[in-house]
């Protein structure tokens, strides 16, 4: 057989079995083209994949299956140019149904060689359908493009480990937070050399917690790469490998650096606060308004006897321990500020002590409330001030006191005054005697002052009255008598008088020479009403006569006690000397008891 008809024969059988292949590769448009771009051949996969039969495609050009958009950058001619100049074209791009529907194909287009003349005859055009893959791997670059975002935007330090420990990677919040600038200074480093003290040996066991399949979780201290403290909480996880098996770790850590702080100057805030109640005498509370609890501190047991068993911890235990009288004032006043008037309230009231007693107590409380104004909470604290309240009372009474003697003594004042000057012969001698009468007034009040009672001791008063017109000797001044006080108005009374019976005696009487003396003595009687006695008598003076005219001395000396508070004075003109004789009932001189032991 000639050899040209051999080669014939077995081209004719090569090409029937290339057509036969075509035709089964149904997932592929397998497309011949003329050197035009018209198409020549049409296989069942260009029918299944494109749409159009092979009798519909036949003839039509290359540019049946390109998009709009493609038709109009020329794109089929530039594609056939490709293949034409360096042997194949390959593109993956959007392409055509028939019925308009558009599918990612990836292409090739090679240009068809005539072997004898080596002249290009046409161009095969291969397209498959990619576009499930596509949208398949459009998703997954979504799904980790969006984990990875989730990843960089989280503030946790989220790494993967391989099972020894060593960092295989970190997410940018974890960069951040670790403050690592060279990512390539934190791969492959063991993840334990990052903590201190405990942290370590923690690290190691949630590892190995993890490692077996299940969590470890802990708390601990870990520097930065630029040394800055911080603590951390910590979960490690497994990720499973192909096996099922871990196969690397998660590790995702939180910092909890300002909770810590948070917490640690919380605890002492409330050490700090335990310490003030403990050590403040004031009753501390806090009314929990939600739950209607309230708690008090240790001052409520020390500084009112409450045991703890005996308070009920709500707020109506508190008002049943007011003061009846007080009670509805001070709970209007609570519920008026409850209810939106102000935020903090003060009120004085009686409250009610564990030994029945009621006490004066100052309460003030402050309001909680919540972003909406609404009540959560009120805190105060309730001072006693029993003995303050007590002490401004007396301090009334003092001032009225005060008051009234300050009145007493002008009047006494006045009525010395206009005596001395009306019965003086001259302006020298009633300013010597008036300054006399006033200096030993002075000397009582003084005596009244000093002694801060509202009595003075009769002992005292007479050595003071009687040092002040310079009488001091023992031998000359004979006093005895028994312990005893006076009202502040007697004092005064007795004090002139004896400053008048001083003055008498110094200038006329037995104290005139050097050889007079004067016995000053008083007795507390024991007659029915009981009585004070008190006598002055001169002895050793000048030869005494009753004087024809009596000045105000002598009036004052009989009448200044008397008057006051019913007593007898008698004044006797004894040739021995003088002799005054006072004698008044005990309860208008509100003496107190007499005491054993004389004054002398």
């Amino acid at each position: 057989m000639p050899t040209r008809l051999l080669r014939k024969l077995l081209q004719s059988d090569r090409e029937r079995f290339l057509e036969s292949l075509l035709e089964s590769a149904t997932d592929y448009a397998i497309i011949t083209l003329d050197l035009d771009g018209r198409i020549t051949s049409w296989n069942s996969g260009a029918e299944h994949v494109l749409g159009w039969s092979e009798a519909e495609a036949l003839g039509q050009n290359t540019s049946l299956f390109f998009t709009p958009e493609d038709q109009d950058a020329e794109a089929p001619a530039q594609e056939m140019a490709n293949a034409r100049d360096y042997g194949r074209a390959t593109d993956e791009r959007w392409h055509v149904r028939k019925g308009g529907e558009r599918f990612w194909a990836n292409g090739s287009l090679m240009p068809l060689v005539n072997d004898e003349t080596n002249t290009i005859e046409g161009y095969l055009k291969i397209l498959r359908d990619r576009t499930e893959q596509r949208l398949t791997e459009a998703k997954t670059r979504q799904s980790e493009a969006f984990l990875r975002g989730v990843l960089d935007s989280s503030g946790d330090c989220i790494k993967v480990l391989d099972l020894e420990g060593r960092i295989e990677f970190m997410n940018e919040g974890g960069l951040r937070g670790m403050e690592v600038e060279d990512v390539s200074a934190i791969q492959g480093r063991l993840w334990t050399s990052l903590w201190e003290d405990d942290g370590v040996a923690a690290a190691e066991k949630a590892m190995a917690a993890a490692r077996a399949g299940g969590t470890g979780r802990f708390s601990g201290l870990a520097k930065t790469l630029k040394g800055t403290p911080r603590w951390w909480d910590v979960q490690v996880t497994p990720i499973a490998g192909p096996d099922g098996q871990p196969g690397k770790l998660l590790a995702i850590s939180r910092d909890i650096t300002d909770r810590r702080q948070a917490e640690a100057a919380l605890r002492e805030t409330v050490e700090r606060y335990s310490l003030v109640t403990r050590a403040t005498n004031d009753a501390i509370w806090d009314w929990d308004l939600v739950r209607n609890h309230a708690r008090w501190n240790e001052a409520l047991y020390t500084a009112y006897g409450y045991n703890p068993h005996e308070i009920e911890p709500s707020g109506e235990w508190r008002m049943t321990q007011i003061h009846p009288d007080d009670r509805q004032e001070v709970e209007n006043h609570i519920r008026s500020v409850i209810a939106g008037a102000g935020d903090e309230w003060s009120h004085e009231y009686r409250f009610r002590c564990a030994s029945g007693h009621y006490a004066t107590v100052f309460d003030r409380g402050y309001m909680v409330r919540d972003a909406a104004g609404r009540p959560l909470r009120m805190i105060g604290a309730m001072l006693d001030i029993t003995s303050r309240k007590r002490a401004e009372q007396e301090l009334e009474v003092v001032h009225h006191e005060l008051g009234h003697r300050l009145k007493n003594v002008l009047t006494m004042v006045q009525a010395i005054a206009s005596h001395t000057l009306r019965s003086a012969p001259s302006m020298d001698v009633a300013r010597e005697t008036l300054a006399a009468r006033l200096v030993a007034l002075g000397k009582a009040q003084d005596l009244l002052i000093t002694k801060s009672s509202e009595e003075a001791e009769i002992g005292t008063l007479v050595h003071s009255v009687l040092e002040a017109q310079r009488i001091s000797e023992p031998e000359r001044l004979r006093i005895r008598g028994p312990d005893a006080r006076l009202s502040p108005q007697v004092a005064l009374s007795l004090a002139l008088i004896l400053h008048e019976l001083a003055t008498n005696a110094v200038k006329y009487g037995a104290l005139s020479n050097e050889q007079g003396h004067v016995d000053l003595v008083w007795t507390v009687t024991e007659d029915t009403p009981a009585c004070l006695a008190l006598r002055w008598s001169e002895h050793g003076g000048p030869t005494v006569t009753e004087p024809k005219h009596k000045g105000f001395g002598s009036r004052l000396i009989t009448r200044g006690l008397a008057g006051g508070v019913g007593g007898d004075v008698t004044l006797r003109y004894e040739p021995t000397g003088v002799v005054c004789t006072i004698t008044a009932p005990l309860d208008s001189l509100a003496i107190s008891s007499p005491v054993q032991g004389t004054v002398a």
